[in-house]
This record gives C-alpha cells, sequence and structure tokens, in this order.
C-alpha cells in the first residue's frame, strides 16, 4: 500500500478555515517520533536496486550491500557476488522473493571478506531480468534487487580472433587481427543474429593488403585497407547490393579509426601523422584537419564533435574543430607517461576512456573539463586487480570495458563511480591472453565481444 503525504503551509489553508491550535515544537518532535516508524510500516517500501558500483548514502541501521560480481546464465553461466559491509557471516542469509521464468537463483554459503560478508549467487536455467533477495543480518532485513545478464556463445567453423565487432540490424560484423591468415584479412566475418549463422563478407582486397578499420553506416560497410602498392592505402564503400568502390587515402600509412560523420563524410586517420583525414565520398577528395599529436583513437561525442587521444609528452583528450578553428585540449594524467585510449563517448556527452599506463578507467566532461576515476574491482589482492581494455557505451548510458588481467568485463552503470565484474567462464579457451576483445554494444543494448575464438553475446 503507497500512501500520498502532502504538506500544507498556513498560506495554503484556505481563507475562513478555522486554524487548528498549534503544539509547542517539543511535542511535535514526539509526536514525529512516535509516528513516523507507524506510516513507515504502514506504507512499506519497495525493494533497493543492488545493481553494482557505488550506492548513494545509507539509511541508519540499514544494510548496506553491492553488487560485486554479476551474475549470468545461459552459455557463459557464472555465479554473482553480493558484497554485504560491515557485518560478518553469522547470523546472515539470502533468500530469494521473486525471479523471472525458468530462471533459479541459489544462494550460497556467506563467506567472510576483511569486515563484510561476500554472498555468492548460483545461477542455472535460462533468461535475464530483476531477482528479488531479502537479505537478513541478524535483526536487520532488507530487500534488494539484482539483475541477471543472460548470455549466448556461437561457435564458428574455425575459431576466429577478432580486433574490433561492428552491428548493422541484426548483423554482427567481425574483423580479424593483423596477424590473421590472408583469408582472414581481406574480409569480415558476418554473424546473423536471428539465423545464428556466420558467413564471410567479401571485399575486393587481395595478396598482402590488409583491412585495418572497419565501421556501418546505415546499408554501406566501410573498410581502411593497409595498401602495398605504389598508390597507398585506401577505403572501401561495400553498398548494400555487394558492389564497392574504392577511394584512394593519399598515403601509404595504415590506416585506422574510420568513423563516418553527420554530414556523409568519413573520418579516418593515418598512423604517426598529426592529422584527421576527411573523405567526401561524393567528389572522392580527401582533405585533413591538423591535430597537436597524433591521434590515438578517435570517436564522435554525442553533439557530432570528433574527439581524439594521444600520447608523449603532453598525453591528452582534445577536440577536433572541423571548421578549422582550435580545438580544446584536456591533459590526462602524468606528462611523457600516461597512454590514454580507447576513447569513447556516451549519450550524455561524457567521454570515456582508459589510461593504459596506471590501468585506470576514466570519464572527462568536456564542458567543464572535469575528470573522474573509476573504482575498479580489486580483485584477490595486490597485483590481481582487473585492468580495463576496449569501451563500448550502451544507448542507455551503461559503459562496459574488457579486463585484460581477467577472463571478465566490466560495467559501470550511469549514475555510478565504481565498476562491476561480469565474469566469464574461466577456461582455456577464455584465458586473459584469449579475450574478450572486439567488444561491443549493438543499438538494442546487446553486449557482443569474441572470446576464445568464439562470439559471445550478454543481454
Amino acid at each position: 500500500m503507497t500512501r500520498s503525504l502532502t504538506a500544507v503551509t498556513p498560506s495554503a489553508v484556505p481563507a475562513g478555515t478555522r486554524r487548528l491550535p498549534t503544539r509547542p515544537p517539543v511535542a511535535r518532535a514526539a509526536l514525529a517520533a512516535l509516528l513516523g516508524p507507524l506510516l513507515l510500516a504502514a506504507c512499506g517500501s519497495g525493494p533497493a536496486a543492488v545493481t553494482g558500483g557505488t550506492p548513494g548514502a545509507t539509511p541508519p541501521g540499514a544494510l548496506s550491500t553491492r553488487l560485486e560480481r554479476v551474475p549470468v546464465s545461459g552459455a557463459l553461466a557464472q555465479p554473482g557476488t553480493l558484497r554485504l559491509r560491515g557485518v560478518a557471516p553469522a547470523g546472515v542469509s539470502v533468500t530469494v522473493q521473486t525471479a523471472p521464468d525458468g530462471l533459479t537463483v541459489t544462494p550460497l554459503a556467506p563467506v567472510a571478506s576483511g569486515s563484510d560478508t561476500l554472498l555468492p549467487l548460483a545461477v542455472s536455467g535460462q533468461g535475464s531480468g530483476p531477482v528479488t533477495l531479502t537479505v537478513r543480518a541478524g535483526s536487520r532485513s532488507q530487500d534488494v534487487t539484482v539483475r541477471v545478464l543472460g548470455s549466448g556463445r556461437y561457435v564458428p567453423a574455425t575459431p576466429y580472433l577478432a580486433g574490433a565487432a561492428r552491428s548493422q540490424g541484426t548483423q554482427v560484423l567481425l574483423r580479424a587481427t593483423v596477424s590473421a591468415d590472408a583469408a582472414s584479412r581481406h574480409s569480415l566475418l558476418r554473424f546473423d543474429a536471428a539465423a545464428a549463422t556466420f558467413t564471410s563478407l567479401t571485399f575486393p582486397v587481395a595478396g598482402f593488403e590488409t583491412i585495418t578499420s572497419h565501421a556501418v553506416n546505415g546499408p554501406d560497410v566501410w573498410v581502411a585497407v593497409r595498401g602495398v602498392s605504389a598508390d597507398g592505402s585506401f577505403l572501401l564503400r561495400r553498398s548494400a547490393d555487394g558492389t564497392a568502390k574504392r577511394f584512394l587515402a593519399g598515403t601509404v600509412e595504415t590506416l585506422n579509426n574510420v568513423t563516418p560523420l553527420t554530414d556523409g563524410r568519413v573520418a579516418f586517420t593515418a598512423y604517426g601523422q598529426e592529422r584527421v583525414l576527411l573523405l567526401d565520398p561524393a567528389s572522392g577528395a580527401v582533405g585533413s584537419v591538423a591535430t597537436s599529436g597524433a591521434p590515438e583513437s578517435l570517436t564522435l561525442g554525442a553533439d557530432g564533435t570528433l574527439f581524439f587521444t594521444r600520447r608523449g609528452a603532453s598525453p591528452a583528450v582534445v577536440s577536433v574543430s572541423l571548421t578549422g578553428g582550435a580545438g580544446r585540449t584536456y591533459p590526462v594524467g602524468t606528462p611523457g607517461v600516461s597512454v590514454p585510449a580507447s576513447l569513447s563517448a556516451a549519450p550524455d556527452g561524457q567521454l570515456w576512456f582508459t589510461e593504459t599506463r596506471t590501468g585506470t578507467l576514466r570519464t572527462l566532461n568536456p564542458v567543464t573539463g572535469q575528470q573522474r576515476e573509476v573504482t575498479l574491482p580489486a580483485g584477490s589482492g595486490p597485483g590481481d586487480e582487473a585492468r580495463p581494455g576496449e569501451i563500448a557505451v550502451a544507448p542507455d548510458g551503461t559503459v562496459w570495458a574488457t579486463d585484460t588481467a581477467h577472463p571478465a568485463l566490466l560495467r559501470v552503470l550511469p549514475g555510478e563511480t565504481a565498476a562491476a565484474t561480469v565474469p566469464l567462464p574461466d577456461s582455456a579457451a577464455n584465458a586473459p591472453s584469449a579475450g574478450p576483445r572486439a567488444l561491443h554494444v549493438a543499438p538494442d543494448g546487446r553486449v557482443w565481444f569474441e572470446t576464445g575464438g568464439a562470439l559471445g553475446q550478454l543481454r
């Protein structure tokens, strides 16, 4: 039952209405202390959503919980872990109140972790969605809601090590690493999620030529190709009917960061060059905008602004003015040491990136210039901390990152300041050296990645 309590100020009392005598302040305080718990008990309260990261302020006497490991069901099933702060395991219990159909969540024995208690949650069955738990510690109890992720694993005919992934409708397009065999370097691997089948998406690429970057723009698929002839490197646009058009880039360097712009042009970078190149597909002309430093990663902000990361003497995130004006520089870390990378834009305008030397995950507000470091999972102790690699941001603002130190992903929900671990099966095929990598979030929010030569999905 939910009741609405409306405060009425004296000025809100209609004229002519008889006023009741006003109680003295001490009497009012005593009455509030008496009625407050009764009203709360009558009205009740919904379960607290425990979604990972850093929760808000905990009311006095309430239990403080945080989801450290996100439970996963399906092909990549893994248990979750809820941390109960400041409470010893004795007298702690967890009861499942509600769960989605087809999904079973089983609380396991509480485990001590310093002054806290870890509450493991085993998962079986299929499905995803919110699970309501009641956590009890002595005379205190609290309902919390944990969302279980569903998963899938899809294995191609031969193991495929991916360097990047993009989506086009219900299809996922994987690009092989540059060390792959010739056939893989000349094409993309296309996965049809509706049919659960793999096919090859071919391009007119041959010999020692290699696809080094790719992007999707509506019905078109763009790839950058490292050329081996005097013509140098080039871009290819593959239309929906399978026809491909070639655009010379005017450089022999390796092309990266293919990024379609809202005005129809395509931005990209050339290895080691201090500029962003801009292709006009209508004319075939390639222009460029000079940059202060060679761009490493490149992303299109929510407002259409281009941003890139640079390393070296002055590591920074830098905005690019496509009209020729000066961009803005946001210094990062320690000069000559820090390496910002994996730049990605969120729908709210925030920029997310990693600092690879320190193994940190950071966010930047390009309006205020404020930067914030996200708290990462500590692992089993010093030297076992999570190290973020690639980043992808979902349409709802959820930030995902690969963990290069463990077979896992990291997740930061909107508004939170700490990342939760999304574990993947711990096997030889999913060792840290085998992924996850090629992280991508589709417009429908599904998370795609490659690990151990297979394609993984979370939803």
